[in-house]
């Protein structure tokens, strides 16, 4: 049966059509993601080691050094070629996965809560920044004054900032001002209102997370090229350049990835609700009917509003 199966499978055109779109797409992904990045840096260290730091744009050494490998007695043969090519897709690929790795760092750091020296310091300092905008506001003596201490408040943080990333202080907020909002615990409602998400919202919903994680990961690419500046300087400039644009484009993808989701549950939270059964068409979502739909979502056995707080007095 097995057989049989794999025989229908392989004699469908749809089916091995279907297989063949999907292995070009990850292969042009991961040549996207990994392999060409992975290609430039290693020719990057390929001019460190060669130039050092003695020798920093010395263009003519450099050509020289690459016409004597490319003269060299291994590479005139078929199998010293195909060698050279492996070991440099492999090298990009090692690369490439550890600059994903390090982004990945990158994003779990974000959400630190500073606790911490140096967190606490930086915590501490972004704090007192948004305080002092908010006090500001307040004491604004022309509505031209308010509006400008209200702008520099929210480039801040949209409340009052707590955590030593501007990032993750974004993140929190988001969850921050849906609860406050509308009672709803944002982890514990999220993924069932991703159910009720048409293909198209998800699809907006994914673009931004990738590009949330295409910026982080290009952080991680900045720390793989300081590495660099240990044998060669110029590095240091193009570790500097990328960190600054993972830097832009993080912040400029979070207040899209927060925005699309704040406008989710603003648009379908009180779809869920009629879902499990706490509303009816048209209800307005309140904090006390959220506040529900979080303890029944939560189900957490020391919540008493919850239905597993029943089961623990049984």
């Amino acid at each position: 049966m097995v057989r049989h199966r794999a025989s229908l499978i392989e004699g469908d055109p749809a089916v091995t059509g279907f297989l063949g779109e999907v292995g070009k797409r990850l292969a042009e992904r991961w040549v996207a993601l990994l392999a060409l990045p992975g290609l430039l840096y290693l020719a990057v260290a390929a001019a460190a080691g060669t130039l050092g730091q003695q020798h920093s744009f010395d263009y003519v050494m450099l050509s020289t050094r690459i016409s004597d490998w490319a003269s060299a007695p291994a590479l005139r043969t078929p199998g010293g070629l195909a060698l050279a090519a492996l070991a440099a897709i492999a090298g990009s690929v090692g690369v490439g996965l550890a600059a994903a790795v390090l982004g990945w760092l990158a994003e779990r750091l974000w959400s630190v809560p500073g606790s911490k020296v140096p967190g606490k310091w930086i915590a501490s300092w972004r704090r007192s920044r948004s305080r002092a905008a908010l006090r500001d506001a307040e004491r604004a003596r022309t509505a031209q004054e308010a509006r400008d201490a209200i702008a520099r408040a929210e480039r801040i943080c949209p409340v009052e900032a707590e955590l030593p990333s501007w990032i993750g202080d974004r993140f929190r907020a988001c969850r921050l001002r849906v609860l406050l909002t509308y009672g709803l615990d944002l982890d514990a409602v999220w993924p069932r209102i991703w159910l009720l998400l048409s293909e198209s919202t998800r699809t907006e919903m994914t673009r931004a997370a990738d590009a949330l994680t295409s910026a982080a990961r290009l952080g991680g690419w900045a720390v793989v090229y300081l590495l660099l500046a240990w044998w060669w300087w110029p590095a240091t400039i193009i570790a500097a350049v990328t960190g600054a644009v993972s830097i832009i484009r993080s912040r400029q993808a979070v207040v899209v990835y927060t925005g699309l989701a704040e406008s989710v549950i603003d648009l379908h939270s009180a779809e869920l609700a009629v879902k499990l059964g706490l509303a009816v068409d048209g209800t307005p979502v309140t904090r006390e009917l959220g506040m529900r739909v979080t303890s029944q979502m939560r189900k957490g056995r020391w919540d008493p509003n919850s239905p597993m707080a029943e089961k623990r007095d049984t």
